[in-house]
């Protein structure tokens, strides 16, 4: 039996460009921006105003947050896609995914605790079960439940506002305790001492997450229903067809939803937009439109890709399709690469670049990876460790046992 569920190329090049979106989000943190607000940045001399602010504007709008929900938005799709095909094939496609995803939280706790506290993979291995209940329902209830998650969080960032608005603001002046500890350890600290600060990372994360209302695993879980919808109406088969409809909704939403997100970034310059409302209420406005635009602005990003390059064969955007196969090595691969670029026991430049620097680093990293990647599946089928994830989880002995049937 054969499957005519096919890889799908565009998809790959989506998760290439989604991999170098992810980067310019990630490296900002290795160089300490992201702990950091735009007047820490100033008292510590990291970058100037005049270059760090409209910089850190546009990083802000055009790229924290969206890329890391489209890779939520093509595991979500990447689910929908393996179940059709396993089923084709006669595969227990739940049983192997279950399994999948227990052998992906291994990887992400791995690399979370002792590696890099920003992973993502762990919180896809935990909340991807849900993909098997949403999978069952049908297109209209779970829009129902993509509407229903934003609200509840949005509810839920509110009220955990209101719950802690008694709580004495921070001076901005001074910078937590924590941070100083976690920037100080990457600047001069050993391989163990920075090791033992990935696991307080994780724990933060999650803990601001809840203050959040849940945001970052509310994200997640809209672009993984996203993702399925997309699967169930063969989005990506009918691109043609669906032309009309998809530049109708980016001539709405595109523009809505920049301006959100450029709204949540205006405190980067320091306006002093909303001067008499209390601080707390400020941030929980600026907190809610990101949180709205995010997805939206990652929706109308992925349409704008799929318009444009769902015809392209271009070798520049094969070479970034085949870093795209490779998606879960090339996202470890840049956590072992930042690792020696910017702590202290490797070349230490956490704290000593500007943000346009920082960016600048980006580039021969990414190059990198496009030309790893292409030599690579010159060889290779898959990548090294999207070859362990599929042999750890089963997947390769169940298709031997398909084949001899």
């Amino acid at each position: 039996m054969t499957s005519n569920i096919q890889r799908i190329p565009l998809i790959d090049t989506i998760r290439g460009i989604a991999l170098f979106g992810i980067l310019v989000f990630n490296i900002q943190t290795y160089a300490l921006f992201t702990f950091l607000t735009p007047e820490h940045v100033y008292m510590l001399q990291l970058d100037k105003p005049d270059s760090y602010a409209p910089l850190q504007f546009i990083f802000h709008t055009l790229v924290n947050g969206q890329f890391y929900t489209i890779y939520s938005f093509l595991f979500g799709l990447g689910f929908y896609m393996m179940k059709e095909k396993n089923d084709q094939l006669g595969l227990n496609s739940n049983k192997l995914f279950k399994h999948r995803l227990w052998i992906l939280l291994i990887f992400g706790l791995i690399h979370g605790l002792i590696f890099w506290f920003g992973d993502i993979l762990h919180k896809y291995a935990i909340l991807g079960f849900t993909l098997l209940y949403f999978n069952k329902k049908s297109i209209k209830t779970l829009f129902k439940w993509i509407a229903g998650l934003m609200i509840f969080s949005v509810v839920l960032k509110i009220t955990t506002t209101i719950l802690m608005q008694d709580s004495n603001a921070p001076n901005p002046q001074e910078i937590d305790p924590i941070i100083k500890e976690v920037m100080n350890t990457w600047q001069h600290g050993s391989f163990m001492e920075v090791v033992s600060l990935q696991k307080l990372g994780v724990a933060m994360l999650w803990f601001i997450s809840i203050i959040n209302g849940l945001s970052a695993a509310t994200s997640i879980l809209i672009m993984f229903i996203v993702g399925l919808i997309a699967g169930k109406i063969n989005f990506f088969n009918r691109i043609p067809e669906l032309k009309g409809k998809l530049l109708k909704f980016l001539s709405i939403f595109l523009p809505i939803s920049l301006l959100l997100k450029a709204f949540s970034a205006l405190d980067i310059f320091n306006l002093q937009i909303f001067s008499n409302v209390p601080p707390i209420i400020r941030d929980l406005v600026f907190s809610v439109t990101n949180f709205i635009s995010v997805p939206v602005l990652a929706v109308c990003y992925l349409i704008v890709l799929s318009l444009a390059l769902h015809k392209n064969s271009s070798t520049f955007f094969k070479w970034i399709a085949n870093a795209g196969k490779l998606g879960l090595t090339n996202y470890l691969m840049q956590t072992i690469i930042c690792m020696f670029l910017f702590y202290g026991y490797g070349f230490g430049l956490s704290g000593k670049l500007t943000l346009f620097e920082t960016f600048l680093c980006v580039i021969p990293i990414y190059i990198f990876q496009l030309i790893f990647s292409s030599i690579w599946i010159k060889y290779y089928k898959t990548g090294p460790v999207e070859t362990l994830w599929r042999r750890l989880s089963g997947m390769s002995k169940e298709s031997k046992k398909t084949k001899s049937i």
